[in-house]
């Protein structure tokens, strides 16, 4: 259901499916009827949907807060011979460790590394984060590492620089674009490149393009070779002009400070104003095999948390000049509005991990995207209504694949309210989705580490809520899950002291 906010729909926020988004229906259809009210009405009405207590408050404390696990925890459900079975790794923000559990829900091993995310590599490697030495109030870490399964150190990439690699949110090592299992893709298990998501500030006259009255936390992306030399760099803010933010929405960048709140990673006193919180390569796909250079198999693909943005950029220039290396070459969103091609999409809402299904799996070169739902977006709230961030609502996730040249929804997981035995799907936050071997799903609806494979027509075939937790700052919270084959397991799990 899309409509345009109503005093009374926010105020609902009981109801078991709410989305709003701002412009999302045509005229006529919408609360406001498309037209636009006089500046001292709209803010007026602005300032009471956003107050605190207020009906948006009300809604955004309600999300924050669900949760739909009743205090279960471990393994709820396994339909053996339905599954992809292996042993799936956790990446457990709660725990601040890396988790590793079998088909069981049984640990089979764990590391020191916090996991934004961790990764396991063919030999049983992991590689995370370590963040001894990081910038306090940042969400990020001060060096990526690759550890042995004995927890040894073999790899690690850490500038000599304050707040060390700052990397966050992502990676992805040369061989696999995804950093899960595709059948005949393998990432490296020494030398090799690396794709590093991390941050950095540059000084604000640098950056205003975007703001020029507050610091603005810039997500930049990195490849570096074997020895950590970084050989490509890609900054957002050089490209806020292709990112399709009109006037109002550029303003709203300007002027609201985005951010974590407080307990789960805040504290930065700038914006965090694209959160980006997934970076992969496309890798080999059929758009580029038929000829479209947009899908270049070194081309990277990101969404942003806070804009509602995916997006692909180009590594090389077009040989017939239509772009350079750096490029937005593609793009969905932050506008799903009527008339948009993104509109039969729905809309995207806070998303995570969205990225290219690899070559071997069912569903290859569409995209897969966690759609959290929850608040996020830039713009009014309403026609006629001042710069504002998030304009745009939602009380529940869905998971959906689709075509990225015709935008056609090939697949989609969405469960707005309790039904039988399944609960409620829902995280505001964090989460990601993994196309499995035999055409199922994976799927971590991280903020309460609810983790669960899916089968193509819907049926929950497994599921494991994570008990894991070493305080309120988290909870119980994955970040993102990943079933690994049981041959990237060493058979050999004892290791000498």
């Amino acid at each position: 259901m899309r409509f345009q906010p109503s005093l009374w729909v926010l105020a609902c926020v009981a109801a078991t499916s709410i989305t709003i988004s701002a412009r999302s229906a045509p005229a006529g259809e919408a609360f406001w009827y498309g037209t636009e009210m006089e500046a001292p009405v709209a803010k007026g009405i602005n300032d009471f949907l956003v107050t605190q207590q207020g009906p948006l408050e009300v809604l955004q404390q309600s999300m924050m807060t669900f949760d739909n696990t009743g205090g279960r925890t471990g393994l709820q459900r396994w339909v053996q011979g339905k599954t992809w079975d292996g042993y799936t790794l956790l990446s457990s923000i709660g725990g601040t460790r890396t988790i590793l559990i079998d088909m069981q829900g049984n640990v089979r091993k764990t590391w020191p590394l916090f996991p934004f995310p961790a990764k396991m590599l063919p030999n049983g490697d992991i590689i995370g984060g370590d963040p001894t030495g990081r910038l306090e109030g940042h969400q990020e870490m001060a060096a990526l590492v690759q550890m042995d399964w004995c927890g040894k150190p073999r790899w690690q990439w850490r500038p000599n620089v304050p707040g060390g690699a700052r990397q966050h949110h992502d990676w992805q090592r040369e061989g696999n674009p995804v950093g899960y299992y595709a059948p005949g893709l393998k990432p490296m298990i020494t030398g090799g490149k690396t794709l590093i998501l991390a941050h950095e500030n540059p000084p604000q006259s640098e950056t205003l393009a975007v703001s020029d009255i507050m610091e603005t936390e810039e997500d930049v992306i990195y490849e570096v070779d074997a020895d950590g030399n970084i050989q490509w760099k890609w900054e957002p803010y050089t490209h806020i002009d292709q990112m399709g933010f009109g006037p109002v929405e550029r303003e709203s960048i300007r002027t609201q400070k985005v951010g974590a709140p407080e307990g789960i990673g805040g504290g930065f006193p700038g914006t965090d104003w694209q959160h980006i919180n997934s970076v992969s390569y496309l890798g080999q796909n059929r758009w580029h095999d038929a000829g479209n250079a947009r899908f270049h198999p070194d081309n990277i693909i990101w969404d942003g948390r806070s804009s509602n943005i995916i997006a692909i950029v180009a590594r090389y220039d077009d040989p017939k000049g239509q772009w350079k290396s750096g490029d937005i070459v593609w793009r969905v969103g932050p506008d799903y509005s009527w008339g948009r091609p993104e509109y039969s999409l729905g809309q995207i809402i806070g998303q995570h991990h969205a990225h290219m299904i690899p070559r071997g799996l069912p569903g290859a070169g569409n995209i897969l995207v966690f759609d959290n739902g929850g608040l996020a977006g830039f713009g009014p709230l309403f026609d006629g209504g001042p710069a504002f961030w998030p304009n745009t609502l939602r009380n529940y996730s869905r998971v959906i694949e689709f075509n990225p040249l015709t935008l056609e929804v090939k697949w989609e997981y969405a469960l707005t309210a309790p039904a039988g035995d399944d609960r409620k799907f829902f995280s505001w936050y964090i989460s990601s989705a993994q196309r499995l071997k035999n055409g199922n799903t994976l799927i971590d609806e991280g903020a309460r580490g609810r983790v669960f494979e899916v089968t193509p027509e819907g049926e929950i075939v497994w599921e494991y809520i994570s008990p894991f937790s070493v305080g309120p700052a988290f909870g119980t919270a994955v970040y993102r899950a990943y079933r690994v084959p049981e041959e990237w397991v060493p058979i050999d799990n004892t290791c000498a002291p």
